[in-house]
């Protein structure tokens, strides 16, 4: 209690906000287009990617389990890479989480006003594709909202996003039970319309690639662990029953979508499943083609609800990756440490607000900004399970409250999985990954005035640009799947990827141990 006093973090999130705070962060924006984007790319046949996505995602969700069990830092996925292989991996790892997730809450916000849009049409231009004046407004007082939130006691913040994230699922279940009375599973294999596997088996394939990003936010847990009752027994459980219920409204949303789809009133040629994606409010859409006019604008209230809600989860998480960097990685300014009287990292989340104006004004958009948010949430993925296997190694005595199965097989399967969600994303994002997460290397200036930057640190964390840059290459060389130039063509560029990923998982793992060793801490 007295270093609550003194401004420290407080223990308030219990199991059922665990629960919600890995819920709410996954079903945020995708839930209004990605089982839809799924029927776009895949047909029916897409809905089957979300049970390969959520295989693929296990072993990932369970690394971070692992080290956020062990390790319940504030900002943790800032935190373990810098830990297990030094201030290199460690403030390139980081720097694309923060950007990543300050960005995510802002284009978040950018989206639910675009969604407002269709109430208020003066909040978005549609020749420009970019919020007016007004919507610019807008999106600012809901980014300040946001904030405001944020600098709220933790048990006040989990409190909004329970009721926030209850009324959510609500609002899907309305939308999945009105929608699905009305399926014809038959519609589910008409030939008319190419049947089951419109685009074959590769269709299932870019479905998965697809729906794996809707699993994503299942992290924030552990990026909030510092302030969890008891994460030992919280986070396994809450992100185990959190990914089993979003596969479940995930999958329903597809069928009922598929199972409903009447493409005159969508004022699309029969069949033509790739122009789903053309539809500005997929399931406003579908409604109103059934007469559900009232279904309809609770799919766009859900939208909004669901943005907002998630926009104040990832603002959260980023101002503890924030706190994390200057706290633990010393890559970050000192003052980032300082704490209100209420328990939150005052000073990161105000340097948040700060950074997502700037960008709102940058990048008035949805999608100008969507590209960047995407490279930093995805990036931060992959060098967790190089952490777990090196720590494995070098600390195999810390108490552990779960502990990954056969973790040499599934840890490398981790990364190759978070390796092709960053390949999978693109060449387009992953050249924009290149720039933007590089630029980190600048704050490696405050661990040289912290700490002092040796020679064996920057050798030992080389492994991971390197990385970037053959991923950077591959995406550049692939199939016209992922936007490249077609020199790999598909399927052998994703095999090319796997083989080498492997290969960099295992030089991550040696240099990791290795720098260890050599500092005489193991």
């Amino acid at each position: 209690m007295a270093e609550e006093r003194k401004g420290g973090f407080r223990k308030e999130i219990g199991f059922w906000s665990v629960v919600f705070l890995a819920t709410g962060a996954i079903l945020g924006p995708a839930v209004a287009f990605t089982p839809v984007s799924v029927l776009a790319v895949g047909g029916p046949a897409g809905i089957l990617g979300w049970i390969v996505a959520l295989f693929m995602i296990l072993p990932v969700a369970l690394v971070y389990v692992e080290l956020g069990t062990a390790w319940p830092k504030a900002g943790g996925v800032g935190y373990y890479p810098y830990k297990s292989n030094g201030p290199l991996v460690g403030v390139l790892n980081g720097w694309g989480a923060y950007i990543g997730y300050t960005l995510a809450s802002a284009s978040i916000i950018i989206a639910l006003v675009q969604y407002l849009s269709y109430f208020i049409p003066s909040l978005y231009s549609s020749t420009t594709q970019t919020l007016t004046p007004l919507g610019i407004g807008v999106t600012g007082v809901g980014i300040i909202l946001v904030y405001l939130i944020n600098i709220l006691r933790i048990k006040r913040l989990a409190e909004i996003n329970n009721g926030l994230t209850i009324l959510t699922i609500g609002l899907l279940a309305l939308l999945i039970v009105a929608l699905g009375v009305h399926v014809r599973v038959s519609s589910l294999n008409d030939p008319a319309w190419g049947g089951f596997l419109p685009f074959g088996i590769t269709g299932v394939f870019l479905a998965t690639s697809a729906t794996i990003y809707g699993y994503g936010g299942f992290r924030q847990p552990v990026d909030y662990a510092e302030e969890l009752k008891d994460p030992g027994k919280s986070v396994p459980r809450a992100i185990l029953i959190t990914l089993i219920l979003v596969f479940i409204i995930y999958i329903l949303e597809s069928f009922v979508f598929a199972g409903t789809i009447n493409w005159s009133a969508l004022g699309l040629k029969e069949g033509d499943w790739s122009g789903l994606n053309s539809l500005a409010f997929p399931y406003v859409s579908a409604s109103d083609a059934l007469g559900l006019v009232s279904v309809g604008i609770a799919a766009l209230v859900l939208a909004v609800i669901a943005s907002f809600k998630d926009g104040v989860i990832y603002f959260g998480g980023a101002s503890r990756v924030a706190y994390a960097l200057s706290k633990y990685d010393n890559a970050f300014p000192r003052f980032l440490t300082r704490m209100s009287g209420k328990g939150i990292p005052i000073a990161a989340t105000t340097l948040s607000l700060i950074v997502s104006l700037i960008f709102l004004g940058l990048f008035p958009s949805f999608s100008s900004i969507f590209s960047l948010v995407v490279d930093g949430l995805l990036f931060a993925y992959a060098p967790g399970a190089v952490s777990l296997a090196v720590l494995r190694k070098t600390n195999p005595n810390v108490q552990r409250p779960y502990r990954l199965p056969a973790y040499k097989v599934l840890s490398p399967i981790a990364f190759v999985v978070s390796g092709l969600i960053i390949f999978w994303s693109g060449w387009q994002t992953t050249s924009i990954l290149l720039t933007t997460v590089f630029l980190g290397l600048a704050f490696l200036v405050f661990y040289a005035r912290y700490k002092g930057l040796t020679w064996a640190e920057m050798k030992y964390g080389l492994w991971l640009p390197v990385y970037m840059l053959a991923i950077l290459a591959i995406s550049y060389s692939s199939s016209s799947y992922f936007g490249g130039k077609g020199y790999l063509p598909f399927p052998w560029d994703n095999v090319i990827f796997v083989a080498i990923t492997l290969g960099f998982y295992y030089w991550g793992y040696w240099s990791g141990v290795t720098l260890i060793r050599k500092r005489g801490e193991y």
